[in-house]
């Protein structure tokens, strides 16, 4: 199987696209039950949803990174009858683990014992998620399936659909006065939908490879195994992440617990695409023989280029979503801006990670986690405490240098090349050109298009995006017919931009 930029940009923008157009629906989800319902229901909300994130990545047991970096091995290798075994016995369990948790956490609502200070209903939602997979369960399995053979087309239409039914059924019944159970039914029956399209497509295109549903403990072990190095990080990082939402929630109250979670929401926008670059390039760099960190490499430096003039314009203009969603969320500006910043050095991070994986070295893939996660859990309750919802934000940013240090440390082990003189070109460029537009008080609208084209125009001449890099993203999205097309006339463009 050929690993190419082209492919994984391919099956990136579908990726992105389905995240894109999810957020799109998220975002006008809020805004419109944000002018129906109070700041505290989706305080309560997310407060139900973290904890599902939590409970789900407790009980997947690295299973859906183990599972996707194993038929990315047998998909490569052409082992279909393996790649029906990895996907069947692994979707199985995770399902088996859902049921059975989310049932415990239904029949403590249905006895009125509450929990965590949740009431009877909340329970009874938060089984209810579980059980469907929602926030990482049995459904990633699937997910990882269609990453691996580079189906994520299919991804992004179930992300569309699913966002499609959440948006008309919550507001349905939130418009009939079913204010809280409107946004959670919504959130259930989203995931419902979602689970059960990433199940039909594996089984759909096993059958059609003629691989027999097959089963095997070997199978199970073998992606415990090797995804028990990247579980206890995952499950530190998300309770990095939504314990900053518990956290508010306990220690400061819904409204604010609200004004996070829509930060949270924000800024994972910006670095979705970038994220689906990489997350894709990690199956099949598992199948290649050679050529793997140069590969890598060109792949994070790309992936790169494309978030950071997207994520410096949310530095410095973070009042305009915020701005958009109404009046009261204006207060969470400065938690996008502390939460992007953050952002900045992930792709680094990220990117030793999935080589690291890709090559067995999971030990390394373990202290990067720890080095990340580790400092958010101690400094949360001190931070929320202090500074409340801005505490936590900077909490979640505080860690990306001490897991950039750690990445360091190990990747100079393996003769890994970072390149970080090309990482702080590429950083500094929108980073320089935001802060002059800040300074001289420029408006949003001119300031997107200003970073936008300034950083993408030097990234070409200074070689961050280089012409390959265009063409077999081109080829990829447009097909080479079409780009031969098309190449007539943007070729001076091209020249001009490129200085050829």
């Amino acid at each position: 199987m050929r690993l190419s930029l082209g492919r994984v940009t391919r099956g990136a923008l579908w990726l992105s696209i389905g995240v894109a157009l999810s957020n799109f629906f998220g975002f006008i989800y809020w805004v419109l039950i944000s002018k129906m319902v109070g700041v505290e229901i989706i305080g309560k909300a997310a407060t139900i949803i973290g904890l599902n994130m939590l409970i789900i990545s407790l009980l997947n047991l690295g299973i859906p990174t183990g599972a996707q970096r194993f038929m990315g091995f047998s998909y490569g290798r052409n082992d279909h009858a393996k790649l029906s075994e990895y996907f069947y016995t692994n979707i199985l369990f995770m399902f088996a683990t859902s049921l059975l948790t989310g049932l415990f956490f239904i029949l403590l609502g249905l006895a009125s014992i509450s929990i965590l200070s949740l009431d009877s209903l909340s329970l009874i939602f938060l089984g209810i998620l579980t059980i469907f997979g929602m926030g990482g369960g049995w459904s990633t399995v699937g997910q990882s399936f269609c990453n691996t053979v580079v189906k994520t087309e299919y991804v992004a239409l179930s992300q569309l659909s699913s966002s499609l039914l959440r948006l008309v059924i919550s507001l349905a019944l939130v418009f009939a006065g079913y204010e809280f159970v409107g946004v959670m039914v919504g959130y259930v029956v989203a995931s419902l939908v979602f689970s059960i399209l990433q199940l039909l497509l594996p089984v759909r295109m096993l059958r059609s490879l003629r691989s027999r549903f097959s089963t095997s403990l070997s199978s199970l072990i073998d992606c415990v195994k090797a995804g028990m190095v990247s579980w206890l990080p995952n499950i530190l990082s998300l309770f990095g992440q939504w314990l900053g939402v518990l956290g508010v929630y306990a220690f400061v109250g819904l409204a604010e617990t609200g004004l996070f979670f829509i930060a949270l929401t924000v800024t994972s926008i910006v670095v979705s695409f970038s994220q689906s670059i990489l997350t894709l390039s990690f199956p099949m760099v598992s199948g290649m023989v050679n050529g793997r960190k140069r590969m890598m490499s060109r792949v994070v430096r790309f992936s790169a280029s494309v978030m950071m003039p997207i994520t410096f314009f949310l530095i410095a203009y973070p009042h305009v979503i915020p701005m958009l969603l109404g009046g009261q969320y204006i207060a969470s500006s400065e938690l996008i801006r502390i939460l992007s910043i953050g952002y900045i050095l992930s792709p680094i991070i990220l990117g030793y990670v999935y080589y690291a994986y890709a090559v067995d070295r999971y030990r390394d893939v373990l202290a990067v986690g720890l080095a990340g996660t580790i400092p958010r859990l101690i400094l949360y309750p001190l931070m929320i405490n202090w500074y409340g919802e801005m505490g936590a934000a900077i909490a979640f940013s505080t860690a990306s240098p001490i897991q950039l240090l750690a990445v360091l440390v190990n990747a100079s082990k393996i003769n890994y090349k970072l390149h970080l003189r090309d990482h702080l070109k590429i950083i500094a460029l929108p980073g320089v050109v935001s802060t002059l537009l800040v300074l001289l008080n420029v408006s949003w609208p001119i300031g997107i298009v200003t970073i936008l084209l300034t950083s993408y125009i030097l990234y070409a001449r200074l070689g961050m995006i280089t012409k390959d890099d265009l063409r077999e993203v081109g080829e990829a999205v447009l097909s080479r017919k079409v780009l031969e097309k098309i190449y007539p006339h943007i070729r001076e463009l091209l020249s001009l931009i490129y200085g050829t």
